[in-house]
């Protein structure tokens, strides 16, 4: 990860979405990279492995803002966008969901 990290900074990239990356349950953390925040879902109970994470790029003109009230599933991750040079844009909702069941054709699993 710390490769993807590398190149999406060389190519100028300010958000990154990770699903089913490692996530050390002890202490909740997870790789970090000096160019880029790391925003996870935060859970009282050690069990929960979560499935979804966005890099965010500190030096971006971009700001997010973390919605914890639009979804309560662990397994989706939501962030608003705003534009920081530019107040006439409109927000713009990001939206890293892990879908764990099949894509295949006739499985329901």
């Amino acid at each position: 990860m710390h490769t993807y990290l590398q190149i999406v900074l060389e190519l100028n990239i300010d958000f990154v979405l990770f699903q089913k990356l490692f996530v050390n349950t002890n202490s909740m953390t997870t790789i970090s990279h000096l160019a880029y925040y790391c925003i996870m879902l935060e859970s009282e109970s050690e069990k929960i492995r979560f499935r979804v994470i966005i890099f965010a790029k500190k030096n971006s003109r971009f700001q997010f803002y973390q919605r914890l009230n639009i979804c309560s599933d662990t397994d989706i991750l939501v962030i608003d966008i705003n534009d920081t040079l530019n107040s006439n844009t409109e927000v713009i909702q990001l939206i890293n969901i892990y879908n764990e069941k099949s894509l295949s054709e006739n499985n329901n699993k």
